[in-house]
């Protein structure tokens, strides 16, 4: 498990005191199950990670529908719940009328 400083919060009560510590992971619920993933993932790189082309589906995070274009830039945070949605073709010329 990782580490990292946040921030330094000075409240005059020594050196150490006041420091703020961020674990390197958060929990997230993805299409209903609980995932971990690493503190600063995008939605984009959720994506990437699950091995999933953003082309071919809709993502949902927190009953909020995204662009496409917001994947690389929506950063996600503790108790985030993300819905990926796939888009899938089919059916036959008979149903086509």
């Amino acid at each position: 498990m990782s580490v990292f400083v946040l921030a330094f919060v000075d409240n005059g009560f020594g050196p150490l005191i006041g420091w703020r510590l961020l674990r390197g992971s958060m929990q997230i619920l993805l299409n209903g199950e609980h995932r971990v993933a690493t503190l600063g993932t995008t939605v984009g790189d959720l994506l990437r990670e699950l091995e999933i082309r953003p082309d071919r589906v809709a993502v949902e995070v927190n009953l909020e529908i995204l662009h496409q274009g917001e994947f690389e830039r929506r950063g996600l945070r503790e108790g985030d719940r993300i819905e990926i949605i796939s888009f899938i073709g089919g059916g036959g010329e008979e149903l086509i009328q």
